[in-house]
């Protein structure tokens, strides 16, 4: 694979492996290792061949096309707004979310090393210009910086998995008990951690529309986010005894109470710190993904050009509001709670509706098409549907809400 080739699967696992994967072991508690497993290898199936779906319409398409212009040309005006709303949606709360969590990590790092207090205001204002930045030179600084912030993650995810797998015992994952109750409430946690479909349309324009190399970068950029998951819930679940993480969850709900579990049983301080670490790249990698689709969507929305003066003003667009948001509602977690109801417009219900029509237009043309037929669009469409009843459900108190 080329340099291209690789640098964008590494965009794609970058963005997949986030602050998610943290909740991951949180929604398992609930629900047990067996079910966990099957919720993983079932949505990754769902949200890898839906990808494959925007490859098959992008064929037909310039590849340096914007998904709401895409939207637009096979659903007409109604179809653009959405798309751009559930977009927009999806994009500025992620990387609101994503400014908000790592400026207070930022923050926390700086004061301890510098030996003066720094803000969280200030925390979050410092990354956004530094990722900003990143984001405004292009995609090739966002491939480069990503390549070596995605490097990191992964050792320290390595690092993880080495000194806590050896603590796994296997009547821990087996004696979980199973509140089916949770677990439609789990989908939505694992669903949006396969979510790298905004990134979609610039990794598209990225590879100038190869189709081959496209499809090897969305499986294997999908693939290895599974595998590390698997690992990780076999490191976090197998490790802690189920009565041990009840008990803490009962009293410290949410990441916090995860990291005290771990520390629990590996009581060791490298741990903490790999965490730690390993959290502020999770958000790192995330934002430069996702900030990236944001940044190129807005460009193409409101035509701005590819010279200095159209970055920066899409840049402003880009990092403003959610900056703002960022500093006067700095919800990390509500920031996400809505995610999933873009997503699934984005990932499985537009997907499947696009090609559809692309399907009917063509009218059986010779070219690259996703195996599966009506009856797969359909199933596609109907997960969409499910996904968006669940997450309004947990949103209204209908159902429980994990971690």
């Amino acid at each position: 694979m080329k340099n291209r080739t690789i640098g964008s699967v590494f965009i794609v696992a970058g963005t997949t492996i986030g602050a998610g994967m943290l909740a991951m072991p949180l929604a398992a508690v609930g629900i047990g290792f067996s079910t966990m497993m099957l919720l993983l290898v079932g949505l990754w199936l769902l949200m890898s061949y839906t990808a494959l779906l925007l490859v098959e319409v992008y064929q037909y398409n310039d590849p340096h096309t914007g998904l709401g212009s895409i939207a637009k040309r096979y659903l007409g005006i109604g179809g653009q707004v959405i798309t751009g709303l559930a977009l927009l949606l999806l994009m500025y709360a992620l990387t609101t979310a994503y400014i908000s969590g790592a400026g207070e990590l930022l923050s926390a790092t700086l004061s301890s090393w510098i030996g003066h207090e720094l803000s969280i205001t200030q925390g979050i204002i410092i990354f956004t210009v530094i990722g900003g930045a990143v984001v405004g030179i292009g995609t090739t600084s966002v491939d480069m910086i990503n390549r070596l912030l995605f490097t990191a993650k992964v050792f320290f995810l390595i690092f993880m998995l080495i000194v806590m797998l050896p603590h796994v015992e296997s009547v821990n994952l087996t004696s979980m008990p199973v509140a089916y109750g949770l677990i439609l409430s789990a989908i939505p946690v694992i669903f949006t951690s396969f979510g790298f479909h905004g990134s979609v349309p610039s990794i598209v324009s990225y590879m100038n529309g190869d189709i081959k190399k496209l499809r090897i970068i969305f499986i294997t950029g999908s693939a290895i986010p599974l595998v590390a998951y698997i690992l990780w819930q076999i490191a976090t679940l197998g490790a802690i005894p189920t009565n041990t993480f009840m008990g803490i969850m009962a009293q410290q709900s949410g990441l916090n109470g995860l990291l005290t579990a771990i520390r629990d049983v590996v009581a060791t301080p490298r741990v903490n710190i790999a965490v730690n670490l390993f959290a502020a790249l999770a958000l790192a990698t995330s934002f430069l993904g996702v900030a990236l689709g944001l940044f190129d969507y807005l460009a193409d929305l409101f035509k701005r050009s590819n010279h200095a003066s159209g970055r920066i003003q899409s840049s402003l667009l880009t990092f403003v509001p959610p900056l703002v948001c960022a500093l006067y509602f700095p919800n990390f977690v509500q920031a996400l709670a809505y995610a999933a109801i873009a997503l699934s417009i984005l990932a499985l219900l537009l997907p499947a509706l696009l090609v559809w029509k692309v399907r009917q237009a063509q009218n059986g043309a010779d070219k690259y098409k996703v195996k599966g037929g009506k009856g797969a669009l359909g199933v596609v469409f109907t997960c969409g549907l499910v996904v968006i009843g669940i997450q309004i459900a947990i949103t209204f108190g209908l159902l429980p809400q994990v971690g």
